[in-house]
């Protein structure tokens, strides 16, 4: 009975300090642009928050809707490792905490694609972190055009295509012709009341 009992408290002692010094951390995903047409390429970050300890290892695997396609990745500076085709399998020589990056990758949307896409990152390995939550993009595909349509059926751009330089002042010439037209009438006819009022 004494055994069992032993056996037991020593257990307990073996547990509990894993529980008091589990480490906590977050893996998160940052793609830009959110919105692209098709065949645009997207460009995703990486990144950990980790709390109450550190981390020099992490895996993971990109797992893409149909309509989007891996097209390159890279580490941040002192993660080395392999990412072939969004598989990642890193390494630190420097233990990580706190927030930090860990790697890039771009995807691109299909020519084809006629509907928005999802990024998501499986994490398997995180340090000594458990059962971290994976990470979730959604990337739109977008259908709008550049050119919007005006109520009188005419584009915008061929609206602006037709836009002259205003001719404001244009007619000051021939205003400032006939201001001296009629100057020239006014001081005549009173040149010729003055030559009357002389003969008179």
């Amino acid at each position: 009975m004494k055994k069992i009992f032993y056996s037991v408290i020593l257990g307990a002692i073996l547990i509990l300090p894993i529980k008091v010094f589990a480490i906590d951390g977050t893996v998160n995903l940052k793609c830009t642009p959110t919105s692209v047409f098709a065949g645009d390429a997207i460009n995703c970050t990486i990144s950990a928050d980790v709390s109450d300890g550190s981390v020099s290892e992490f895996a993971a695997t990109t797992k893409l809707s149909d309509n989007l396609e891996f097209v390159s990745a890279s580490t941040v500076t002192g993660w080395t490792g392999t990412s072939n085709g969004g598989i990642f399998s890193l390494k630190t020589t420097k233990s990580q905490t706190d927030v930090f990056e860990i790697a890039n990758f771009t995807v691109k949307m299909k020519n084809d694609s006629t509907d928005s896409g999802t990024v998501t990152l499986n994490t398997t390995k995180l340090g000594e972190v458990t059962n971290v939550s994976p990470a979730t993009q959604n990337i739109n595909l977008s259908t709008s055009t550049n050119v919007t349509d005006t109520s009188d059926g005419t584009n915008e751009e061929d609206v602006n295509a037709d836009i002259k330089n205003p001719t404001t002042g244009s007619n000051i010439p021939f205003m400032l012709i006939g201001v001296g037209g009629i100057s020239a009438i006014i001081v005549y006819e009173v040149a010729s009341r003055k030559k009357k009022i002389y003969k008179i």
